[in-house]
């Protein structure tokens, strides 16, 4: 008699451990991001193969040869603590090698993470121009203001910047997909974070109502002698 198979899944809430990023169908997109936080690239095919190309312009990998990365059930991409040198295409394709996605992300050093508070008067990084052949323009695109990190008392919340470069009449791109293969060092190219101070109420409904994703499932048979652990996270059966 076959035994009896347990189906467990292990879900986080996305918004506390890593950032879901979703594209639509058969397009490219490009992000920048900090790197050493997880993230998860969005590709619905359960049979998808995922290739990365570097922005050295090498030959394109199979993700499956790198240690931190994972695809998950449904095809979708899990990058563990990625690195600036992970810089690069994520190809996702079905198993007949029609494109259903691609995504081109810039992992900024958060170790170069220039911090300011609003309440002390600190400024954020200015815009530079900096010369490349043409003229071009570095600047911080910023992201919205995070949540407050506290509710019912005094707390602070949080936005993340980004290193851009735009060139006249063209879209700005993130600085190190714009530059490539091209070696440049200057110290305002680097990814900001801002901070200032909060009072919000409390949102209970809020707080309890978090979306939830799936990272991993396990078949077990019944006599099957298991521990599990899932850290940040919960397990369900």
């Amino acid at each position: 008699m076959l035994a009896t198979l347990l189906l467990l899944s292990l879900s986080l809430p996305t918004l506390w451990t890593q950032i879901l990023i979703s594209c639509a169908y058969k397009s490219l997109c490009q992000q920048a991001l900090l790197s050493g936080n997880d993230v998860v690239l969005q590709c619905d095919h359960p049979k998808a193969l995922w290739y990365y190309s570097s922005i050295l312009e090498e030959e394109p990998l199979l993700v499956s040869s790198m240690p931190n990365i994972k695809k998950l059930p449904g095809g979708s991409l899990q990058l563990t603590n990625p690195q600036p040198s992970q810089t690069g295409l994520y190809h996702c394709q079905d198993n007949e090698s029609a494109l259903v996605v691609d995504y081109e992300l810039d992992f900024q050093d958060v170790t170069t993470l220039h911090i300011t508070h609003k309440g002390l008067g600190q400024k954020p990084l200015q815009n530079e121009t900096l010369k490349l052949g043409t003229s071009v323009l570095i600047f911080t695109q910023w992201e919205p203001w995070q949540d407050c990190n506290r509710c019912g008392k005094p707390g602070e919340r949080k936005r993340l910047g980004y290193c851009y470069i735009e060139e006249p009449l063209e879209k700005p791109m993130p600085c190190w997909l714009y530059l490539r293969v091209e070696k440049v060092k200057d110290s305002r190219m680097r990814p900001e974070m801002q901070v200032e101070a909060c009072l919000v109420p409390c949102d209970h409904f809020k707080e309890i109502n978090q979306p939830y994703f799936i990272f991993d499932i396990y078949q077990l048979g019944k006599l099957t002698n298991i521990w599990l652990t899932c850290p940040l996270a919960s397990i369900y059966r």
